[in-house]
């Protein structure tokens, strides 16, 4: 067990505030998030403090295209299909 504490705290103390803000912001979620799954409340505690410290850009999802308007047809007259038939 103690073994694995020693594992751990050396793996947390490669990340520091400095060498998180280098990375990307899709970057830094990733690791907060295996930060939060392998329970490493340290990196979790940095990577928010880095996130949070970041202008939002308001930068969202684009919109989702819009459906081309539908041409109606004209509905061809009895006269017409009869003349077709014939």
């Amino acid at each position: 067990m103690n073994i694995r504490n020693n594992l751990s705290r050396g793996r947390a103390a490669l990340w520091t505030k400095d060498k998180i803000d280098l990375l990307s912001t899709p970057e830094v979620r990733n690791l907060h998030a295996n930060a939060e799954r392998l329970l490493e409340t340290e990196i979790a505690a940095l990577c928010i403090e880095v996130l949070g410290s970041r202008p939002r850009t308001g930068v969202t999802a684009p919109d989702k295209p819009k459906a081309a308007p539908r041409v109606k047809r004209a509905k061809a007259s009895a006269k017409a299909k009869q003349q077709e038939a014939a």
